[in-house]
């Protein structure tokens, strides 16, 4: 029998505690020898991610010991941490960045195959591990940091038997950054990205490709570049034919050029697809895998359209019209890392609205699903889950811009049919980025507990288009926070939820979009939170680490020393006097990207304000919280900030 309580009132399905109880998060799948390898990020072990793996006999276990955490800090971002072979993992050490050697028949043997610092004193660090066939090198991103001078990038080899007190062999350099090395099946060419300032790998890259011997460069041709085209994930297929996935700005959005596509290099490039859908997405981290090859001529891809993901194959014997279909039976809307185990079998994570993600084998053929691990053990009453619900709303231009909707959902209460109930408003971070619609423990934490949740796609998020996605381009801290402002108002103004209980909720990024909605428009939100987010441009940009230091010269129209007015004006810190609302701000310790001096700022100036607030900082924290403990203590504290407010102001 459901209870008639107010929204306010009602008590979550799913407590934080249970939320990140045994939560845990998948990345990098990899195949080697029928052996099945990915890494789980374990916010029960102080967010530790280490390297798991199913042998021939399905049986499931850690290689990685104790006191070792797979992450490498390339970009700050990192990604490809690990690669495989036949009788040996190599990896990235968090704490020291070094690269070590393990043997996979005995995991305590390892010993590192990198330096502890340069002769010059530079700390090494590497990304995008990625070994040659036959396991004597190991190409990867190469990343030297310093303390007095800006880090500097290059594509490097290492032989792996060589001392490890040498430094590695820098093969290609000049660039300010590098990405995605792939080796071809026969392992005479190399191809790999690289890019410079201010640009961004998702506004304009650089392919190469390359022929070795052994782990000597012997040529480096510049295969394609072209202003304001960007390029992601390079692939040879099984007969050693290039493939990549590119976008050009400055189309229109029923031109196939405004989104990712595969194009392929046969002495030009030519499309290999010509879909309104994404098949990329942006290099924040190395080393990810999109899509494989079956054969020659056929690609399994994930892709992105109409607010969901897909998985889908494409016949390259087909005509360009004709050539991708989707796998009907599979009901995913999110998929991450995709590897082939065999001809027949497909290894990849996924999840779905009412499904938590999980690692499967999926037998192509047969269309059979077998799951090797889910991310939680959790499970919900799909009663009381509550499904995302695409909408949109009209903007400048006849244009539009996305958001999901998800609506209060409890199998135990029942509100008072003239209430409506308090929305909260997701942000995400990047800016370029996306929501995702997959089973979100702590999304339904919200919903169960009486309130709706709106997770804004704003102008600049990926998954649109090109178009949709350089909208953000010299108006960020105005475009996003004006779809934030219509999103809601549609909701509110179609008597969906509540005119007078909204908060918001953001992290970096997503962050600094809150403080701006917050500011820009006082009277919409009586609340919010801001993990980790910007509130002074300036401080941001004076303190932030390489990979980013001139991103936001793109974003806002110009670079401090050009336009210091637009950093000032965009700030949030500087229009506090326009603030109305209670802002609760969290923040890591150790985040590089954006550093505590940002948020400490702010809550400075709250507190000299007198305006209220709460700051929470949490000690070994980075970019993202990791550490299950200050992960619950976050949930908990945010909703409590918003449950007092609300109930005062009812």
């Amino acid at each position: 029998m459901r209870k008639e309580r107010s929204y306010l009132d009602w008590k979550p399905v799913i407590s934080a505690e249970e939320v990140f109880s045994d939560l845990i998060g998948f990345a990098e799948i990899k195949t080697r020898n029928d052996n099945v390898f990915w890494l789980e990020i374990r916010p029960s072990e102080q967010g530790r991610t280490v390297l798991v793996r199913q042998g021939k006999k399905n049986f499931i276990e850690t290689v990685t010991p104790q006191s070792y955490n797979l992450r490498t800090r390339v970009h700050e971002y990192g990604g490809g941490v690990y690669d495989v072979d036949q009788k040996y993992a190599y990896f990235v050490n968090y704490a020291d960045q070094r690269i070590y050697k393990q043997n996979l028949s005995n995991y305590k043997d390892l010993t590192p195959i990198t330096p502890r610092r340069n002769k010059d004193g530079s700390l090494g660090k590497y990304g995008a591990l990625t070994l040659s066939p036959d396991a004597k090198f190991i190409f990867f991103i190469y990343e030297k940091e310093f303390d007095d001078k800006e880090n500097k990038n290059f594509l490097a080899c290492l032989k792996i038997d060589e001392d490890p007190s040498l430094e590695p062999n820098i093969i290609h350099k000049g660039y300010d950054f590098y990405g995605e090395p792939e080796i071809s099946p026969n392992g005479k060419k190399l191809a790999w990205l690289s890019w410079n300032h201010p640009h961004m790998p998702w506004d304009e890259t650089v392919l190469w490709m390359g022929y070795l011997r052994g782990g000597e460069l012997l040529s480096a041709e510049k295969i394609y570049h072209c202003d304001s085209h960007s390029i992601c994930f390079p692939k040879f297929n099984p007969k050693g034919k290039l493939f990549f996935v590119k976008d050009e700005a400055n189309k229109i959005s029923d031109d196939y050029r405004n989104w990712w596509n595969f194009y392929y290099y046969d002495k030009q490039v030519l499309p290999a697809t010509k879909e309104l859908k994404e098949f990329g997405q942006p290099l924040w981290l190395l080393g990810q895998s999109h899509y494989v090859f079956l054969d020659q001529n056929t690609i399994i891809c994930k892709y992105y359209a109409k607010g969901r993901g897909y998985l889908g194959i494409i016949d390259l014997s087909e005509d360009l019209e004709n050539r991708l279909k989707k796998f009907e039976n599979l009901h995913f809307t999110e998929y991450g890392s995709l590897s082939l185990l065999n001809r027949e079998n497909l290894m990849f994570d996924a999840s779905s609205p009412t499904e938590i993600n999980a690692i499967y084998r999926y037998n192509i053929k047969n269309q059979e699903l077998t799951v090797l691990k889910k991310s939680s053990e959790i499970s919900l009453d799909k009663v009381s889950t509550s499904k995302p619900k695409l909408i949109s709303c009209k903007i400048e231009d006849n244009n539009r811009t996305y958001a999901h909707y998800y609506s209060p959902k409890n199998q135990n209460y029942e509100s008072p049919k003239t209430q409506k109930p308090p929305l909260l408003v997701m942000v995400h971070g990047g800016p370029t980025a996306r929501s995702r619609t997959s089973l979100s423990l702590s999304y339904q934490f919200w919903t169960s507990s009486g309130f709706a949740l709106l997770d804004v796609d704003y102008r600049g998020s990926t998954g649109y288009g090109r178009r949709y996605r350089d909208a953000l381009r010299g108006n960020w801290g105005i475009i996003d926070a004006q779809d934030i402002k219509r999103c809601s108002e549609k909701l509110k103004k179609e008597g969906i939820v509540a005119e007078n209980m909204c908060a918001i909720s953001g992290g970096s990024a997503g962050g600094y979009s809150v403080q701006r909605a917050l500011t820009m428009f006082p009277d919409l939100f009586r609340a919010g939170a801001s993990y980790f987010g910007i509130g002074n441009l300036i401080t941001l940009v004076q303190l932030t680490h390489k990979f980013e230091s001139h991103y936001i010269d793109n974003l806002v129209g110009g670079s401090l020393k050009s336009r210091p007015d637009i950093y000032k004006d965009r700030s949030p810190i500087n229009h506090l006097e326009k603030l109305s609302a209670s802002m609760i701000i969290f923040q890591g310790s150790e985040d590089k990207i954006v550093p505590p001096q940002v948020s400490r700022e702010m809550a400075e100036i709250l507190n000299s304000k007198g305006i209220k607030n709460t700051y929470i900082e949490y000690g070994e924290e980075t970019h993202g919280f990791r550490i299950r403990e200050n992960k619950i203590d976050a949930l908990k504290n945010e909703f409590a900030f918003y449950r007092d407010i609300f109930k005062k102001n009812k």
